[in-house]
């Protein structure tokens, strides 16, 4: 039990973080988090298999061809490199080139990518449409007791508009 209990709680844990907290950070912010996970992952499994790895010799017999191996990658890079300048048009012409890619074909297919995709407004589910139901529950109950209790029956936004806070300049916000 000592060791499910503390795994447990640290899998609930993570659970929550990842689906309320990390799909409302930025991606540099998941990227940086991917990092500093990655390399603290990479550290604890070094660590834990330390001793294998002092052990492990299988790959020492392999460190001979590693230059060969490196020459010979270089050199089709290099041949291909050569092959590719000195061709005539016609080859060329078979070879994709990236910046020629046709734009107007990616951007129709990303419009009607976007066309075909729900909206936004559907994309809850039944935590967060408790959370909302209970949001506008909340602000439609505080509204009409403002409203009623103040005597005005002017209706529920009424009574929230005449408290709304003033913005800089004097304004207040339920002018505009």
């Amino acid at each position: 039990m000592e060791l499910f209990l503390p795994s447990l709680i640290i899998l609930v844990l993570l659970g929550f973080f990842i689906f309320l907290i990390l799909p409302r950070t930025g991606s540099m912010v998941l990227s940086v988090i991917c990092l500093i996970a990655l390399i603290a992952a990479g550290f604890h499994h070094f660590n834990m298999f330390y001793s294998e790895y002092t052990l492990s010799t299988w790959q020492y017999s392999l460190a001979a061809y590693a230059p060969w191996v490196v020459l010979g990658v270089s050199f089709v890079f290099i041949i291909s490199a050569v092959m590719y300048m000195f061709a005539d048009s016609e080859t060329k012409a078979m070879v994709p080139d990236v910046v020629k890619a046709p734009i107007e074909q990616i951007q129709g297919a990303v419009e009607n990518a976007a066309a075909i995709m729900p909206s936004a407004a559907s994309a809850t589910n039944a935590v967060t449409g408790y959370i909302n139901r209970a949001l506008n529950t909340n602000q439609q109950g505080q509204g009409q007791g403002q409203g009623q209790g103040q005597g005005q029956g002017q209706g529920q936004g009424q009574g929230r508009n005449r408290n709304s806070p003033v913005l800089p300049g004097g304004f207040k916000a339920s002018e505009y």
